[in-house]
């Protein structure tokens, strides 16, 4: 069962949000809870992961190219993407899903309407089916174009999103990162990166995403 946070009746799809997520990942007998935070502008999103000290900057320029920054806030470092680095590396996210967590249009496609709950003024639909083959269950609420609750599951356990708090100006002290704070961080191209292999920071970023950057 889940809860509808307070205040959502108040906030429009139109306007900018702050809004306060539980994030799960169950692996076996293990669980991890921590908070999430994403903040949606009309041109912008910027997300917070409180377990991996890590976030995420979209941009939309006017003529609706997508700029991406990764976000290292325990090393101090923002790793930029300009879309010809998104496009060599297949990145295809639409600025639908980014604003959304998920691509609205897979709902009632990939995902299948299960049913609908009204709770005062809030709608909720629920959806479950998988994308790419990942099984997902999407509690959503279409008045903001968010998910209220968000699972998807693998062999090796779930993760999950789920809406706590979201406001147009939040109470708890998390904010998005400000231009001052940005800007005292090392920013580095991920076209350079190729050329750094021997930079003790490129090589642990690395290791944290995962996935090594291979030259061109």
């Amino acid at each position: 069962m889940y809860a509808i946070p307070n205040g959502l009746g108040e906030l429009s799809v139109k306007n900018p949000i702050s809004c306060k997520f539980e994030k799960q990942l169950a692996l076996e007998n293990n669980l991890q809870s921590s908070s999430w935070y994403f903040w949606r502008q009309p041109q912008r999103t910027e997300t917070l992961d409180d377990l991996s000290g890590q976030g995420e900057i979209w941009e939309k320029n006017k003529a609706g190219q997508l700029f991406y920054t990764r976000l290292f806030y325990k090393e101090r470092v923002a790793l930029e993407f300009v879309p010809g680095d998104l496009a060599a590396i297949g990145n295809v996210a639409s600025w639908q899903q980014l604003s959304s967590l998920i691509e609205p249009s897979t709902l009632g496609r990939e995902l299948s309407l299960q049913g609908k709950d009204s709770l005062g003024d809030i709608v909720v639909e629920h959806y479950s089916g998988s994308i790419r083959g990942v099984p997902m269950e999407v509690d959503w609420l279409p008045s903001l174009q968010l998910p209220l609750r968000m699972v998807k599951k693998a062999s090796e356990g779930q993760t999950s999103l789920t809406l706590l708090e979201c406001a147009k100006e939040p109470k708890w002290p998390i904010k998005p990162i400000n231009k001052g704070e940005l800007d005292s961080f090392r920013h580095l191209d991920y076209t350079d990166l190729g050329d750094m292999e021997d930079d003790l920071m490129v090589k642990h970023l690395e290791q944290v995403m995962g996935t090594p950057h291979h030259k061109h």
